[in-house]
């Protein structure tokens, strides 16, 4: 053993292995893109390829006759392992593991371990072959996480899910379990499809799926009855059939949906339709019965609402069809509460997707009826708010206004002084010098540039925006705002600071003139709070995730904690003469774009409120 494991460095190579090693190395060390490293076995280096130096960031000269390890120290002894298991049983070793760079950077790698030996079979050296497998492992992660999503999705997935092969039963989810009336997979899983097709249906159900292994095409919704497992009982089904591959052959993947309630509501409302309609159809509220979502019947002004020109077009239909997919979660927390309500629930404003696509506000209000099978029919009243968001929305323009009216005595006192510098350099000019006057025109041409920023800043936000959503730099919209405001702000004898933590210029997509309006009523708000003067500070400072917070901190009068809960609700201010539209504004503005408001305060301490915006760029000033 010791002659076979003996020092390369000690040897004389004959010709024969020198020739053989100057071929490796032609092949293997000029001619391939892995990683190759020759090391003796000592672990010193006795040669490395050009693929070795870019995958490790060693250059030859650096590694070359040193002992240099590419492996992490929690895998050292690991690679020992490995090295030795090599050098004793003469066979190459392929694995996986992690290495790490010159850099400390590491990553996952696939290696293999070989012996080089002479002609006589001595082991002289040990060659590593490795190579960088972080794309193959992301995808395999990303593959493995797809892979999981859609387990999940099928498992939990509420409709039922079942496959078959030439009609033997392959996989049933957890919900298909349930409509099949089983117990659990295993009383399912090898039994033929045709037990639970009612008989009615079988030869139409083998047509169509001999017909869609044919045309490999998903198919219709089709009615189908199915027969449960032990009680034999009937349910009504609509099935969507869909070629998959299973379990390495082709086979039906079937998507169900029980409409037994659906059928079954449907003849309670065929037999209670003129009595219902008596009592519903003429009254001026839109109202809808549904149960488990289904539209079970609608009153005539609730289709003019809807936009749909009679009841059949929509008994049967989703409920949530037309909910706004913004409004769709509270109204599924609603119809939670109102099964357990025994009278109408206060009324909620959502937004509906009409017929015609075009959204409309409404306020809505839910009571149960009656529950019919153990599950509660509900009936909703909805009612057109559109006529009231308009006036909220004169309300917020008229509170706009008021804004711009107390800016316009700051900006008003603020142009005084160049206007006066005007005049007074107006009546200079006429006896002046021909070098003074260039002086004096160049002066007024000063003043008429700063009256003229000062205007176009007040008439970007007195006039209307357009809404639209651009890259815009933050900094520069709130240091535009600092100048619009700084005329009421010096007549309040307020000070206004602006600080840049990490001194980045940040890039959001915003309306500028929306943020513009948030950001005067804020600093209006914070000057009017210190009634003898005081300081605004307005601090930039990066989050994590892209998101950036913008604290205005003012050292005013504060506010009384039972009262900040309420602040952005209508009509709730501090002020003798306010209406709390403009905070209202500012809230939704924010939300808008994605982003928090947060207010804090203590009476006698001053208030802070924290904006969060995403950010799109950062860019060093």
């Amino acid at each position: 053993m010791e002659n076979r494991t003996q020092k390369l460095e000690d040897m004389e190579p004959p010709i024969h292995f020198t020739r053989q090693m100057n071929n490796i190395f032609d092949l293997y060390f000029n001619n391939t893109n892995v990683s190759v490293a020759v090391v003796d076995l000592n672990h010193r280096v006795f040669q490395v390829n050009k693929a070795f130096e870019t995958l490790y960031g060693w250059s030859g000269e650096e590694v070359i006759g040193k002992f240099l390890s590419t492996t992490p120290p929690g895998l050292a002894e690991q690679e020992r392992a490995i090295h030795q298991s090599v050098i004793t049983s003469g066979q190459p070793y392929s694995y996986e593991t992690v290495k790490i760079s010159k850099e400390g950077y590491e990553f996952p790698v696939s290696a293999t371990l070989s012996p080089l030996k002479d002609h006589s079979g001595h082991i002289l050296a040990l060659v590593e072959v490795v190579r960088d497998i972080s794309q193959r492992k992301v995808e395999e992660e990303r593959f493995r996480e797809s892979e999981e999503r859609y387990r999940k999705l099928v498992e939990l997935s509420p409709l039922p899910i079942l496959v078959y092969n030439e009609f033997r039963i392959t996989y049933v989810n957890a919900a298909a379990v349930k409509l099949l009336g089983a117990d659990n997979q295993e009383q399912l899983i090898g039994k033929s499809m045709l037990e639970f097709i009612h008989p009615d249906d079988i030869e139409r159900h083998q047509a169509q799926v001999e017909q869609l292994l044919k045309e490999k095409q998903p198919s219709e919704l089709m009615g189908n009855k199915l027969v449960q497992l032990g009680t034999q009982q009937v349910i009504e089904v609509e099935i969507r059939a869909v070629p998959v591959e299973h379990l390495g052959s082709m086979s039906v993947q079937l998507l169900c949906q029980d409409v037994t309630q659906k059928k079954v509501m449907e003849r309670i409302v065929r037999e209670r339709d003129e009595e219902y309609r008596r009592m519903v159809r003429l009254l001026p509220e839109p109202i809808i019965v549904h149960q488990q979502g289904v539209i079970c019947y609608i009153n005539d002004v609730g289709c003019r609402l809807l936009g749909v020109a009679s009841p059949a077009e929509i008994v049967g239909a989703s409920v949530y069809e037309f909910i706004h997919p913004d409004s769709l979660e509270l109204v599924n927390q609603r119809l939670k509460t109102v099964a357990l309500a025994d009278d109408y629930i206060p009324f909620i404003e959502l937004r509906l997707i009409l017929k015609n696509g075009e959204q409309l506000a409404i306020e809505a209000s839910s009571v149960v009826l009656h529950s019919y099978l153990g599950i509660p029919v509900i009936q909703t009243v909805f009612r057109d708010i559109t006529g009231r968001k308009l006036a909220e929305e004169m309300l917020r323009q008229s509170e706009k206004l008021s804004v711009v009216g107390q800016l316009a005595a700051g900006i008003a006192h603020e142009i005084r002084n160049p206007l006066t510098s005007l005049v007074g350099f107006s009546k200079l000019i006429k006896n002046a010098s021909p070098n003074k006057v260039q002086e004096y025109a160049d002066i007024m041409l000063d003043e008429l540039s700063r009256i003229n920023g000062i205007v176009n800043e007040f008439m970007l936000i007195a006039k209307p925006q357009d809404g639209r959503f651009e890259d815009q730099s933050i900094n520069g919209i709130i240091a535009n705002v600092i100048s619009l405001v700084q005329p009421l702000a010096i007549l309040h004898n307020v000070e206004i600071r602006m600080e840049n933590e990490n001194d980045f210029t940040y890039i959001i997509k915003c309306d500028e003139g929306k943020l513009k309006q948030v950001f005067i009523n804020l600093i209006k708000n914070a000057i009017e709070a210190m009634p003898a003067g005081g300081t605004i500070d307005i601090i930039l400072q990066q989050m994590k995730e892209r998101r950036l917070q913008i604290t205005l901190r003012d050292s005013g009068t504060g506010i009384a904690e039972e009262l900040i809960p309420k602040l952005g609700d209508p009509f709730v201010t501090t002020k003798n003469e306010g209406t709390g539209l403009g905070l209202m504004v500012c809230y939704r503005i924010i939300e808008a774009h994605q982003g928090t408001l947060h207010i804090h305060s203590q009476l006698g301490k001053g208030t802070s409120i924290e904006i969060e915006l995403e950010y799109s760029n950062a860019i060093l000033r």
